[in-house]
This record gives C-alpha cells, sequence and structure tokens, in this order.
C-alpha cells in the first residue's frame, strides 16, 4: 500500500516540474479567415477586397478613393479633388 502511495506521489510531482512553462504559438495571420480575429490581432490587416488577413502594418490609402463621383468628390469639406484624367478622387496637395 505505501508503494502504490509512493508511487503515486512521485509520478504527480515528476509530472508537475517536468512540464516546462508554455510557450506562446506565434499566430499566422495568414491562416485566420475571420475579419474580427484578424483585427484583434495586433501583427494582423484585414483586407476587405478579397485578399483575407494579412501580416504587417495596414498599408497607407487615400482616404478619397472612397468617393466614387466628382459631385461626391469636390465638397470643399472633405479636402479632396476629383482627377479628371484618371477619373477618381484624390487628396489635395497642399
Amino acid at each position: 500500500m505505501r508503494s502504490m502511495i509512493s508511487a503515486c506521489l512521485f509520478a504527480l510531482i515528476a509530472m508537475t516540474f517536468a512540464s516546462g512553462p508554455a510557450a506562446a504559438e506565434k499566430v499566422r495571420c495568414s491562416a485566420i479567415r475571420d475579419s474580427a480575429m484578424c483585427v484583434s490581432e495586433p501583427t494582423c490587416w484585414f483586407d476587405v477586397n478579397g485578399q483575407g488577413c494579412s501580416e504587417g502594418p495596414r498599408p497607407a490609402e487615400d482616404a478619397c478613393n472612397s468617393h466614387g463621383s466628382d459631385s461626391i468628390c469636390s465638397v470643399s469639406s472633405l479636402g479632396c479633388r476629383w482627377d479628371p484624367a484618371d477619373k477618381k478622387c484624390v487628396s489635395k496637395s497642399n
């Protein structure tokens, strides 16, 4: 009986001290498919144009690109101007 208790106690102590601290797994942004899960990771950003979750900082975009017509783009409070050659809205250069 004593040998059984000793064996169980030894096994418990061995399992306690043998396992080291768990190492955090590096998050692979490309493996994340959900946009909310993607943006919750500080090293990931979600591309809404179909590329999915990408790693690294989000590239800088011109905020005026979202305006699709001359009438919206030309509102003076937005700080945008319509480029007739490219037929798109771009930021005003100061």
